[in-house]
């Protein structure tokens, strides 16, 4: 009954015009002498042909509307300090929460930014106050030289690759605007990667065939290198013999292939997954989740594909697509 009050004050002037109406017809009726019972007989029909395909669907609606309206009242004053109304929400009442919802909604956007951003600045700046001491340790390793002075250096290798992969990971979100796009030799980046990597190479006595290629593709030097990188770390963190090859075909597409202990079939279809290390990462104890997710990603803001095929026991095969999308003519 709540709800048919309401819906008879809202529509109070369309009723009061067909009332109106009615009364209109009436009178022209008795002013012409004419039967009462023709005006009664129309007036029902009318009623009822506009009960049916009129107020009946548009009450319904109204019901509808009446409804969510008030589960979106009862939804803000919980979840918002509101002011409180009492009855149904107006249309001017429900303008008045909707703004009040908007303003608020900013003021917590505003505030996740400013945190955003200071963390953002305090762990860009750690990273770069901690690159300090272990460039210390370093030089002490190379100057004074222990027994396990090699073991130490290997350590402190993985130290400062989980520093690079926390800076790549800070610097993701403003990617765009530090791309650098050039004509670059694939060969000599990968040089580059291998390099840094070399004495992991040597320390756990595997073995490196890198193929000739002169492919030249348009890229970014620093994310292909950091791409490559996180690459070559996954391909020695899980392989004990054998060693890693890489070489690229006519078609831009970059290979490396390792002989390590591969990827189950279950775990393969989420290894771009964040966080996701599947059998071989929780066995192993050392996996973050991270380096295929970043690389995927990085991938996918320079337009380029990564594939990776693998069996357990069989090794891992990674497919880098570094080809151009060809545009097309407007």
């Amino acid at each position: 009954m709540k709800i048919v009050k309401r819906y008879v004050k809202d529509h109070r002037k369309l009723l009061f015009a067909l009332c109106m109406l009615f009364a209109v017809a009436a009178l022209v009726f008795y002013l012409y002498s004419l039967p009462l019972e023709a005006v009664l007989y129309t007036a029902a029909v009318s009623l009822v042909l506009a009960l049916i395909f009129f107020i009946l669907p548009d009450f319904l609606a109204y019901l509808r509307r009446y409804r969510i309206l008030e589960e979106w009242k009862e939804n803000l004053l919980t979840a918002w300090e509101v002011p409180s109304f009492e009855g149904t929400l107006s249309e001017e009442q429900l303008v008045e929460l909707c703004s009040e919802l908007c303003r608020k909604l900013r003021e917590v956007e505003t505030q996740w930014d400013t945190k955003q951003n200071d963390m953002l600045e305090y762990y860009t700046l750690w990273v770069h106050q901690i690159k300090t001491p272990l460039a210390a340790m370093r030089l002490i390793l190379q100057s004074h030289p222990v027994e396990t002075g090699e073991v130490l250096k290997q350590e402190l290798f993985k130290v400062e690759r989980y520093v690079e992969m926390v800076l790549g990971y800070l610097r993701l979100e403003t990617m765009s605007s530090d791309l650098r796009l050039e004509l670059l030799p694939v060969r000599e980046v990968v040089k580059q990667a291998v390099k840094k990597f070399a004495p992991l190479f040597i320390y756990q006595k595997l073995s490196l065939d890198l193929k000739e290629f002169e492919n030249r593709v348009i890229t970014d030097e620093k994310w292909l290198l950091f791409v490559l990188e996180q690459l070559l770390s996954n391909a020695l963190k899980y392989t004990k013999q054998g060693g890693v090859t890489i070489w690229m075909d006519q078609d831009d597409v970059l290979y490396l292939r390792d002989t390590g202990a591969g990827i189950s079939p279950e775990d393969l279809p989420r290894v771009f997954e964040r966080g996701f290390t599947g059998y071989n990462g929780r066995r192993e104890k050392t996996s973050t989740g991270l380096g295929l997710y970043l690389s995927k990603v990085i991938l996918d803001k320079l337009q380029n594909r990564i594939e990776i095929d693998s069996e357990p026991g069989n090794g891992t095969e990674v497919r880098l697509y570094l080809h151009r999308p060809k545009l097309g003519r407007e």
